[in-house]
């Protein structure tokens, strides 16, 4: 099979569930790809399947917000089409082995042109397309942006023609692009919790993309193990009783960052000399604790007021750890205590609404507190975080 000399780029806007429309195809295809199959993000195309007969599937992913792709003479499609008959010239794309998909959402009505195209299934219809383009060309009376894609159409050869546009499909249903997500995902979870799969597997399909970039690596992953791992994620978020998430630990850059910030929460941690593994362990905990109370309240799994109920419940607990701490080490230096105090905390494990949470919640929403100063953990903490804010 052919491979592409280096990585093209195409772009599309639009967010959805946050995440722009090629990260969304790809986990879509992922998901949704034969046995064997490795999917790619930005290397042979906007998105591409990689079978395992070394046939591939190219799609073209386009947004259709603004406007429609699909008229007879947009630019979108015609650079697609020349892109594709490009590839087929330059050796990059194998006539026989390669097929094309251009996919548009939200659904646009197609003009005459691309229906022909894809509805196309002989030599013989490709050469009707030919003349209605010629013929359509010839009647325009001022020049379109597409005009030199059109033109690249109109001078390739016969069998680059056939060799795109025999194996073309326009993919023109989808309203939203996560819907077909949300159906792979529907008939096996709760319903509250499809959205926040859906976007933990579109994370996990960017993640994986955006790694193999960082590294130099075309960005090429095996659909077998992507499908095996989402499963599992699945298992795990569906468990009855949990409240279970789908948040990632923060990369390594976020964490460096949020240390050098020096928030409070990490002032808290200096002054009682707290270990920089504790530190970077503190950091990572608030970050996923953070993001797990605004998914979860945004998504109606807990009410806002267990939330609240929460912290007041680990103000308590801290309380009665800290007069603890003091009446059975009193004469110990006010550091110690005070790591004495953060460890018995960091350690707790309380249920939210019944519920049980991840491992880190529980420090997390300590070190929350700890950042807005409605818990300490040296004994003098206030007036030594006033003296380092001076």
């Amino acid at each position: 099979m052919a491979v592409a000399v280096k990585a093209v780029k195409h772009s599309a806007p639009g967010p959805y569930l946050g995440f722009a429309l090629q990260p969304v195809r790809l986990c879509y295809h992922l998901l949704t790809c034969p046995n064997g199959a490795k999917v790619s993000l930005e290397y042979l195309d906007d998105v591409a399947i990689h079978h395992a007969d070394d046939s591939v599937t190219l799609e073209q992913d386009k947004s259709a917000l603004r406007r429609n792709p699909l008229s007879d003479w947009a630019e979108e499609l015609w650079k697609a089409i020349a892109n594709w008959l490009n590839g087929i010239s330059g050796g990059q794309f194998c006539p026989g082995k390669t097929s094309f998909h251009l996919y548009v959402t939200p659904a646009r009505h197609p003009g005459d042109l691309v229906k022909m195209m894809s509805n196309a299934s002989t030599e013989a219809d490709v050469a009707t397309i030919t003349n209605v383009v010629k013929m359509k060309h010839a009647r325009l009376r001022t020049a379109k942006g597409s005009e030199l894609f059109v033109q690249r159409f109109l001078d390739a050869s016969n069998a680059e023609r056939n060799a795109v546009i025999l194996p073309f499909t326009l993919l023109n249903r989808d309203v939203n692009p996560v819907e077909p997500l949300r159906d792979l995902i529907k008939t096996t979870v709760a319903s509250e919790i499809i959205d926040m799969l859906c976007q933990a597997a579109i994370g996990m399909a960017k993640e994986q993309a955006d790694q193999l970039i960082r590294e130099g690596k075309p960005a090429l992953i095996d659909g077998d193990i992507f499908k095996a791992n989402f499963i599992a994620l699945v298992r795990r978020t569906n468990i009855p009783g949990l409240l279970s998430s789908v948040i990632p630990p923060p990369a390594e850059e976020k964490l460096e960052a949020t240390l050098l910030a020096r928030p409070i929460f990490i002032r808290q941690l200096e002054i009682i000399n707290a270990a920089d593994a504790e530190r970077l362990r503190a950091v990572s905990d608030y970050l996923r604790a953070s993001a797990d109370k605004s998914t979860w309240a945004e998504q109606g799994r807990v009410f806002e007021s267990s939330l609240l109920e929460l912290d007041d419940g680990l103000i308590w607990r801290h309380q009665l750890i800290g007069e603890e701490i003091a009446d059975l080490h009193g004469t110990r230096e006010a550091a110690i205590r005070g790591r004495m105090v953060y460890r018995r905390c960091a350690q707790l494990d309380m249920p939210l609404e019944g519920q049980a949470v991840p491992n880190y919640f529980i420090h997390g929403c300590f070190n929350a507190l700890a950042d807005i100063m409605r818990v300490g953990w040296h004994p003098d903490y206030q007036s030594l975080l006033a003296e380092d804010a001076e």
